[in-house]
């Protein structure tokens, strides 16, 4: 059966404003998909859209990729009305689209050691030519990523007016997912190096040209770097917020303290990388010793 909603479509001009960026191509094509076909605002129409082959490429979209779609539309929708009763109706109208569980489990195999991460530095460093410095700068952002957790949209946002020192030490105050403030903390040596690589003027990270830098961009290049220095292939941005998380867990053995200062707005998000798990070696080791 399907359902109709009551809430209007008019956020064409000012949806953007409200809604996470990553949510505004999806959106669009959304919008795109409804008019081309004709078709009105409801569950079927939503669960049509979802079920479209890629737009780009070949094939479906992965399952993570349909559960980003459909929360897209669904907080869109929500976004546009103040009612109370019509976002609790929106809510069990998206429980009628049913987009398998992602076991987002991160398991030790996927994240990288300190001394791993030490290494990816220090010798990024040593690609750069006399032409420029290129692989410093990535270095930098490896570094910061590694030892905040904090996400690459959380760091190439970050203003120099959010920097503040105290007794050496640097606070940072960033906007995370949903627009959740929080605060990471910094060296002040690492901070003086970053400001003097960079030439930091209203963003403490800068591209070359002085403009805000492209996340695209140093994912490809961090994975890059990941395959040639650590020969490893799952080498992203987000692989150091996931081996922060893990590091602290384990130090503090508590995962309450990472869950906040990672900015997660549960405890079953962070226990992903609570790594108390029965390991090969574990099992198959000791036989052989027997």
């Amino acid at each position: 059966m399907v359902r109709k909603t009551n809430a209007t479509f008019q956020f064409l001009n000012n949806y953007k404003r409200n809604l996470p960026q990553a949510y505004h191509g999806v959106l669009e094509q959304f919008l795109r998909f409804q008019k081309a076909k004709g078709l009105p605002l409801n569950t079927e129409t939503i669960r049509q859209f979802l079920n479209l082959p890629k737009i780009k490429g070949s094939g479906e979209y992965s399952q993570a990729s349909k559960a980003f779609r459909k929360c897209a539309i669904f907080v869109a929708l929500k976004n546009i009305t103040p009612d109370t009763r019509i976002k609790s109706y929106l809510t069990e109208e998206s429980k009628l689209i049913k987009v398998p569980k992602i076991n987002r489990t991160v398991y030790k195999e996927k994240i990288l050691t300190w001394d791993e991460i030490q290494r990816l530095i220090s010798e990024s460093k040593k690609l750069d030519n006399e032409r420029g410095n290129k692989y410093h700068r990535l270095s930098l952002i490896i570094e910061t990523l590694a030892v905040t957790g904090m996400r690459i949209s959380e760091l190439i946002n970050i203003k120099m007016k959010d920097c503040s020192i105290e007794d050496d030490r640097v606070y940072v105050e960033i906007i995370g997912k949903g627009n959740k403030p929080r605060r990471i903390f910094l060296s002040q040596e690492l901070l003086t190096r970053i400001k003097k690589v960079f030439q930091s003027d209203e963003l403490l990270f800068l591209s070359k040209q002085k403009k805000k830098l492209n996340r695209s961009f140093i994912q490809k290049e961090i994975n890059l770097l990941g395959k040639l220095i650590l020969s490893k292939d799952f080498v992203t941005c987000h692989t150091f917020r996931h081996s922060f998380a893990t590091r602290e867990i384990s130090r503090l053995g508590c995962v309450r303290p990472v869950q906040i200062y990672l900015g997660h707005s549960s405890s079953i998000i962070t226990e992903m990388y609570n790594h108390i798990t029965i390991n090969y070696e574990d099992l198959f080791q000791s036989r052989k010793q027997t």
